[in-house]
């Protein structure tokens, strides 16, 4: 796992590698000051020096010291930097993942996990990187620098501290498995109860309705125990990894101590050599107890970034691998030859040998059942499915062969259910095209029949509208989103059943909005209302996805058997001619 972080995050190994420097030069000196110490206090006791004679010891340990506090922040300060900028790097690209993901393949995970993925998942990597990481150079240099020196003074202390150094990592990976398990299960505990709550939240006001919102408490309630329960199995396991630690570094000390008496009372060693070898174990362990502090840290971000390269490593099944862009007065014809397309695990495909051209300056609606093809048919033209069989032409080019961005870029794309983010109406409208001016959103909000009301709120293009558009009917979302598809001056227009779940009156509006905005230019229109549809200059019947019957509005009512059969489904039999 750390490999891997270190491979793929470049813009901050250059403050791993300092990290490291930093801890090495902080070893040496851990090892001047207590050979300082040890000298001054020696001298003191044993040569009755005075301060005068010992000033200059004194100032170097005092610079020392100084010197010591300086690197760990300097290190401290490389770890942290280092922490934001890989966490920056990973949440960026986890981010960019999704969306290259697309609706099919991010539609098979909990939008509430995808969340914790990308905020707590990211985050709970900062003690991992900028504690844990640090703790284990320190773990791994500051005692290799320590047992060299002791090895110099005396070979017996040394040993000891070889030994017992040697028990830590059985310990620490003995615990660490269990702790791994514990972690790993705590994790997905949180995943679970993250995706339940959004969930549960989305659909407060249906669980409301049906009278089952208690029985989603007792749920949470279930899984927050859950929760609770391994989270607190895996700090008694760090708890007992620390116990390890501090029990085997104050056994290894005192045994230290009687090693150094010994030599002391043969003569074998020097007191100042003694006192500097009593002062050098307890750092010897420092850092091997700090990372025992920091092993449950260390675990959970370990835990956390399995999940964010499951994430990464995620297959993109987009439609389009390729470079190539159109001439910029390419007529953009579009075409769906012989396509089919299956989603994986469905009994039946969703779309068999459909052919469909979508010519200039045309009007075209699609219509058909549910589970006609509809929804599918997008997703292959905005590039977020390949087809299993067949291709989609662009000029004659497959899209496969496209810059799938620069392709989006030609499409201007309104959903059934638009998104409204948290901000001004202007700040909305322009999201696609963030240069674009006051004037040239207002044009666009004009052409949407959308500028009356705006202009009716409290401040008008400036009126904070909220997340999810509160204070904002489905029509005036609707129209909102068709001024931000304007503003954006794309050449192909989508709009994916925009009136579908509108009342009689904002239908109108709406319709009437799409016609203008339609109005010479090229639009694709799902439609699920056939008075949207019969807009259109030519209408595509879907049926088992396929092409079941095309022509003008005209034509279908008067030789379309199937068309005529969903008219019948919208309309009072007195309507239909």
């Amino acid at each position: 796992m750390l490999k891997r972080i270190i491979r793929e995050s470049a813009a901050g190994r250059a403050l791993l590698y300092a990290t490291i420097m930093l801890a090495v030069a902080g070893g040496l000196a851990v090892v001047a000051q207590a050979v300082l110490m040890a000298d001054i206090i020696s001298r003191a006791f044993l040569g009755g020096e005075g301060l005068g004679a010992l000033a200059r010891p004194l100032l170097m340990l005092a610079l020392v010291a100084v010197l010591r506090a300086v690197l760990a922040y300097l290190r401290q300060a490389a770890a942290d930097g280092f922490s934001a900028r890989v966490r920056e790097d990973l949440r960026n690209r986890v981010f960019s993942r999704i969306l290259s993901l697309g609706p099919i393949s991010a539609s098979g995970e909990r939008s509430g996990e995808l969340i914790a993925t990308a905020l707590d998942g990211v985050d709970g990597l900062d003690a991992y990187l900028g504690h844990y990481l640090p703790q284990t150079a320190l773990a791994a240099l500051i005692p290799l620098t320590v047992l060299m020196a002791v090895l110099a003074q005396n070979l017996l202390s040394g040993i000891i501290l070889l030994v017992t150094a040697g028990l830590l990592p059985y310990f620490m990976i003995l615990l660490g498995r269990a702790a791994e398990r514990r972690t790993k299960r705590q994790w997905r505990l949180l995943q679970m109860l993250s995706g339940h709550f959004l969930d549960v939240v989305r659909g407060m006001r249906t669980l409301q309705l049906f009278g089952r919102s208690k029985r989603q408490v007792d749920i949470i309630r279930k899984v927050s125990e859950a929760h609770r329960s391994a989270t607190l199995d895996t700090l008694k396991t760090a708890f007992l990894s620390a116990f390890a630690l501090e029990l085997i570094a104050s056994l290894s000390t005192g045994l230290v101590a009687v090693a150094i008496s010994f030599g002391l009372l043969d003569g074998s060693l020097h007191l100042a050599a003694g006192l500097a070898i009593l002062i050098l174990v307890p750092e010897f362990y420092l850092p091997l107890r700090g990372l025992g502090s920091d092993f449950h840290a260390g675990m959970n971000g370990a835990a956390a970034a399995e999940r964010i390269f499951e994430v990464l490593d995620a297959p993109i099944v987009a439609g389009s691998r390729g470079k190539r862009r159109l001439p910029a007065g390419s007529p953009l014809e579009i075409r769906l030859r012989d396509v089919a397309y299956s989603y994986p695990g469905a009994s039946k495909p969703a779309l068999t040998e459909l052919d469909l051209t979508w010519r200039q300056e045309e009007t075209l609606a699609v219509v058909g059942p549910s589970g006609a093809g509809k929804s599918t048919l997008l997703r292959l033209l905005l590039g977020f499915a390949a087809p299993r069989r067949g291709e989609v032409l662009v000029d004659g080019v497959p899209l496969a062969e496209l810059d799938i961005d620069w392709w989006r870029r030609q499409i201007a794309y309104v959903p059934q259910q638009p998104t409204i983010f948290p901000g001004s109406v202007a700040d909305n409208i322009r999201l696609g095209r963030p240069e674009a001016t006051q004037a040239e959103i207002e044009a666009a909000a004009r052409r949407a029949r959308a500028h009356g009301f705006i202009s009716a709120l409290p401040e008008s293009y400036e009126t904070k509208v909220g997340e999810g558009g509160r204070a904002l009917s489905q029509g005036e979302r609707q129209r909102i989103a068709l001024a931000r598809a304007l503003a954006v001056g794309a050449r192909l227009l989508v709009l994916d059943e925009p009136t579908a779940s509108l009342d009689a009156e904002s239908d109108v509006e709406v319709s009437t909005a799409i016609a203008d905005v339609a109005d010479g230019r090229r639009a694709l229109i799902v439609a699920h209302r056939l008075s949207t549809a019969e807009r259109a200059s030519r209408i595509a019947v879907l049926a088992a996805g396929s092409v079941a019957e095309e022509g003008t509005p005209e034509e279908l009512r008067r030789h379309g058997v199937i068309y005529r059969s969903l008219v019948r489904s919208y309309y009072a039999p007195a309507e239909v001619r």
